[in-house]
């Protein structure tokens, strides 16, 4: 990505501008941005020497002085970016020109609540795979000055809408107005977020890129996941044009669900032919690292079903050749999007409420054969642990903080001897910061585990996959007699898919990077490893 930069102006009485200036430059700079941050309104008189390719400006109140005003509007009618944010509307009242550049101004709000926001326009840059979502913020009522704005997001306030969200063009340039940024709060993670990112990039002039061609190797197997693959890759506005499977009844399948595929019963005549740049690899975990480096190699993106692999150098070849080829390797987490942990995950990381985590304890323990063949010899699964482990460990290294300091772990053989997996693994992982994970994963536990149970400073997180949590909080001279029950959220698969179509179409940031992928890797293969030694292990990668 080629450096960009990046005016951002901030300041004024109402808000805490110190705390929303540092968290929007943190964010600018993650994304590639050459943040130049000021308060002082006197660097928009000097914008005509075109050292920015947009202008941020989340202020509030005051005016702007003549120069200012036209160095501003000059700017955006040559061809720069320009993005109001929240308080943008409040500024210069009496200030006509710049009222036109930004086309609205403030009259009014309510109190903080919380909003139901819904997208106008779904298929634009900035909203597209945006969905209907609850933001608690301060409302700003809005009164246009001009009447060519672009519509994405709205709001309902008293019976009238109002706009959260919209794009015109002045001159050669580019405006976005938000409403939203009340707080830190508003920009820590979630659609708004995902907004604010995109307006940037518009703004400055980026444009979306035709959609990829996508393709799977394996189509069958297991779960149908070839069909559920291309599906959701078309849901996402991939073009679904190739798959690949050794059983030519699977590609007669293939071509009956999708007539307009090309169909391979080999994987060098698929990479030799095929018109696919984005392949998912659906195969046995034992061959996802060769087939994944071959795709690469061809010059496609590749995904891999998890687990990404087994061992910790296969993840380190697959990264080594994803770089190498410059090429987007990944691996289908889908169940990152889970209810269940989707709000878990809000609870702990966004709101915070229990405090700092010393101990998290999870597992997926049930007691049942076994199932055949992949799931259940070691040669090709990896271990007991790489099956609903590999998402639980995910989920885990998404919540607890810092880096792995060891591993230990005992895995147990005692009744299930037709297959090679283990029985039983349990593992305990100390992080850097104190915190402790305990893992369990058994197919000979009668007494199951509950699925979480989270703890912290200030609260704990008991959760057995029913629907909703027990989530319990300490606040002082409050005693609660139970716990609240906190429902789980609406589970969101498809989001996997989306996100790989707007990280290679709109430049929006991996959630499911090489990487994040590969450290659940590391740590499962570490267990294994600790299981067979009886001591404590390292874990690859982690310092």
């Amino acid at each position: 990505m080629e450096p960009r930069n990046m005016l951002l102006v901030t300041g004024g009485e109402q808000h805490d501008f110190t705390a929303l200036a540092d968290r929007l430059k943190h964010l600018a700079n993650g994304q590639g941005w050459n943040v130049t941050a000021t308060q002082d309104r006197a660097a928009l008189a000097q914008l005509s020497a075109g050292a920015f390719a947009t202008v941020v400006l989340c202020a509030q109140g005051g005016e702007l002085t003549a120069s200012q005003e036209r160095g501003l509007v000059d700017f955006v009618q040559g061809g720069g970016g320009f993005v109001g944010i929240h308080g943008a509307a409040t500024i210069g009242p009496s200030h006509t020109g710049y009222q036109a550049l930004l086309g609205c101004r403030f009259v009014g709000h309510g109190p903080p609540v919380e909003l139901d926001i819904e997208p106008a326009d779904p298929d634009h840059f900035i909203t597209r795979h945006v969905r209907r979502f609850r933001a608690p913020t301060e409302l700003y009522q809005l009164e246009m000055t001009v009447h060519d704005e672009h519509l994405l997001l709205q709001s309902v306030w008293q019976g009238k809408i109002q706009p959260v969200a919209y794009v015109r063009h002045q001159g050669r340039g580019r405006v976005v107005y938000l409403s939203l940024g009340h707080t830190v709060e508003d920009f820590q993670d979630g659609p708004w977020l995902t907004v604010l990112l995109r307006a940037w990039r518009w703004a400055a002039g980026a444009t979306e890129k035709p959609p990829l061609k996508a393709g799977v190797i394996g189509y069958g197997g297991a779960f149908n996941m070839g069909k559920h693959h291309l599906t959701e890759m078309k849901n996402a506005g991939l073009i679904p044009v190739a798959a690949c499977d050794i059983d030519p009844v699977r590609m007669k399948a293939a071509a009956a669900d999708f007539p307009a595929l090309q169909t391979y019963t080999d994987v060098g005549a698929l990479l030799a032919k095929s018109e696919a740049e984005l392949l998912t690899v659906i195969l046995p975990h034992n061959v996802h690292a060769s087939v994944a480096t071959q795709v690469l190699a061809s010059g496609r993106h590749c995904v891999v079903e998890k687990p990404m692999a087994i061992t910790s150098a296969e993840v380190q070849t697959m990264i080594a050749a994803a770089e190498k080829h410059q090429r987007l390797l990944s691996a289908y987490h889908n169940r990152r999007w889970d209810g269940d942990f989707l709000a878990i995950e809000h609870v702990v990381r966004r709101r915070q409420l229990l405090g700092d985590l010393f101990q998290v304890e999870m597992g997926m323990s049930h007691y049942g054969a076994p199932g055949n063949w992949w799931r259940s010899h070691k040669d090709i699964s990896g271990g007991i642990q790489y099956d609903w482990g590999a998402h639980l460990i995910y989920w885990a290294l998404e919540l607890i903080d810092g880096p792995i300091d060891w591993v230990v772990a005992t895995a147990q053989k005692r009744v299930w001897r037709q297959a090679s997996n283990e029985d039983h693994l349990s593992a305990y992982v100390r992080f850097r910061s104190g915190c402790i994970l305990q893992f369990e994963t058994s197919s000979i536990a009668r007494a199951p585990k509950p699925r979480w149970r989270i703890l912290g400073t200030r609260g704990a997180i008991v959760d057995t996959w029913n629907g909703a949590f027990d989530l319990a909080i300490y606040e002082p001279g409050v005693h609660h007699e139970t716990p609240a029950r906190v429902k789980y959220y609406e589970t969101q698969w498809g989001r996997y898919y989306e996100n790989i179509a707007d990280h290679l179409g709109l430049g929006d940031p991996l959630e499911i990077t090489a990487r994040k992928a590969g450290r659940v890797i590391h740590l499962l293969y570490a267990m294994d490893q600790a299981a067979a030694s009886g001591r404590q292990e390292r874990v690859s990668g982690e310092g």
